[in-house]
């Protein structure tokens, strides 16, 4: 995939289940994890990518919401039909992994959405937005917004689909702008 054609990241795309559309010449689908159902277009680390500077139009970011999972403890640890199988044999749902096997602790999850959105200022155009999904499973997202003080808050999407949350917990999609000529926020 030539990457001057990309113009939109999905910079978590675990399984890509928030997407009806899997595959596109302008969406770049990575991950680290390298056993996923659905694999990534390119295993990359979004805290440490190898785009340009302002790059891209868009970025949707998925991190995990909660941190100190282990493979097979529940059906958002599971990355493929192998784990399926092994952990949840009777499970006949789709397959949600999140990642919070990678963090086992609630700083080191913190740490991670420090340094990606550092990386997302970097490679985002100036009138690029970053779209973040939070889920407040373990933490309220009044505890994440301070992370993007470098960011104007376009628009915040409650979202009820059973698609999208995680049973009672609220989950919401915001859309966030670049504030243009800000020295980028390098610590908490």
């Amino acid at each position: 995939m030539n990457k001057t054609e990309i113009s939109i990241l999905d910079a978590t795309a675990g399984n890509r289940n928030i997407w009806k559309t899997k595959t596109h010449h302008n969406i770049l689908w990575i991950d680290v994890e390298p056993v996923l159902e659905t694999p990534p277009d390119k295993l990359m680390d979004c805290r440490k990518t190898n785009f340009p500077n302002n790059h891209l139009i868009a970025i949707f970011f998925d991190p995990p919401h909660w941190y100190g999972d282990k493979i097979g403890n529940h059906r958002f640890t599971i990355r493929n039909e192998k784990d399926r199988k092994k952990f949840l044999p009777n499970w006949s749902g789709g397959l949600c992994y999140y990642g919070t096997d990678k963090y086992p602790t609630k700083s080191r999850l913190l740490s991670f959405l420090h340094i990606a959105k550092k990386e997302f200022y970097r490679i985002l155009r100036d009138d690029g937005f970053l779209w973040f999904k939070w889920n407040e499973t373990h933490i309220e997202l009044r505890s994440i917004i301070p992370f993007f003080r470098d960011w104007n808050e376009m628009m915040r999407l409650h979202i009820k689909s059973p698609l999208q949350t995680n049973s009672d917990t609220k989950t919401y999609w915001i859309m966030f702008m670049k504030k243009k000529d800000q020295p980028i926020q390098t610590s908490l």
